[in-house]
């Protein structure tokens, strides 16, 4: 990590940002120290982000200002994650018409929601490697069946995942590109007291696909939520201190766009109540420095120290290798001294 890492990825934040202007793009452009180039190209393919820069960049008039060959690659990643992501888009509605014709709506999870949902500007925007869908747990096993008879099969040894796991094993198509788990719960055994399954099939809203298909998906706050634990607390990325773009690229995006219908106060207190407050505050005051949404830092109290000390932790690692380490090793230290005492 260095000065040059941490400045390419402020740009990149800043380019896939709704809340930045091109004004601001391009005085750190003209009044910083040159971009390393490579440095941003690896910082945004290791961040699956890549293949959301090229739009934003034509949108927002930067093509000029970059090397030739950078935009070969942004324009290059972009049109090929479009063509897929159009595949797995016609994939998900066909799958999700063979669960409808057994009488079963499912929950539309992360990238499958937002394939079907207007939250990014472009198709390409998010980078998906499986199709997540929810159905009724005393479903589930039929729904598998039907998709099995449609041309679907079980990706290697499946028996722990279909007797202990909360999700069953992938599923895979000869000529689909994408593979398609199937979830009796939405979140691993650990985190299923702090967001039960009842309640998210109690906080979904109605989305009417084509083809007359049908299905659900969480409302926003709640997308917002679910992103935050998969990746802060089943990932541990918050124990870590690591923040990856491509979530805060969606969380900037689903507050753009359902700003209204998103009711903080509601979901810091329900936060509060299962236990996971500080580190949702952390990541919510992370989005608003990195992405510079507006009002969100307001929404968690700008004296909620805990939080801007996370935000330095952050911009630290990504700024100073010595300080990466010793971060590091800490955290190992942490990880050690807890499961002594669990």
């Amino acid at each position: 990590m260095s000065q040059a890492y941490y400045d390419a990825y402020r740009f990149i934040a800043n380019v896939v940002s709704p809340f930045v202007s091109r004004d601001k793009i391009l005085y750190q452009l003209t009044q910083h120290a040159p971009l390393e180039w490579e440095v941003v190209a690896k910082i945004a393919s290791n961040h699956s982000i890549v293949q959301a820069l090229y739009p934003e960049v034509i949108e927002k008039k930067l093509e000029g200002l970059m090397p030739d060959d950078f935009m070969s690659y942004i324009n290059h990643m972009h049109a090929l994650n479009c063509k897929r992501n159009a595949m797995m888009r016609k994939q998900l509605i066909d799958a999700v018409l063979v669960i409808n014709n057994i009488g079963v709506k499912p929950l539309l999870m992360k990238g499958a929601a937002h394939l079907l949902l207007g939250t990014f500007s472009n198709i390409s925007d998010r980078l998906m490697v499986d199709l997540d869908i929810l159905v009724p747990s005393d479903e589930i096993k039929r729904v598998s069946n039907k998709l099995i008879a449609t041309g679907y099969k079980y990706s290697g040894d499946h028996m722990d995942f279909v007797h202990a796991h909360h999700h069953y094993p992938p599923l895979i198509k000869q000529g689909e590109c994408a593979m398609i788990e199937l979830h009796r719960d939405l979140m691993v055994h650990e985190q299923q007291h702090i967001f039960p399954t009842e309640h998210a099939w109690a906080n979904t809203i109605d989305i009417t696909l084509p083809n007359m298909a049908e299905a659900i998906v969480l409302v926003p706050a709640y997308r917002i939520f679910h992103s935050f634990l998969h990746r802060y607390l089943v990932d541990k990325f918050y124990h870590l201190g690591h923040v990856e773009i491509r979530n805060l690229h969606e969380l900037a995006r689903t507050q753009f766009i359902y700003s209204s219908n998103i009711d903080w106060d509601e979901m810091l207190a329900y936060a509060r109540e299962h236990g996971v407050v500080k580190q949702l505050c952390a990541n919510l005051y992370v989005a608003s420095k990195f992405m510079n949404i507006l009002g969100l830092d307001e929404v968690i109290n700008r004296s909620n120290i805990e939080s801007m000390c996370y935000y330095i932790r952050v911009c630290s690692k990504l700024k100073y290798d010595w300080f990466d380490a010793l971060d590091k090793k800490f955290a190992r230290r942490v990880k050690l001294l807890r499961s002594k005492f669990n």
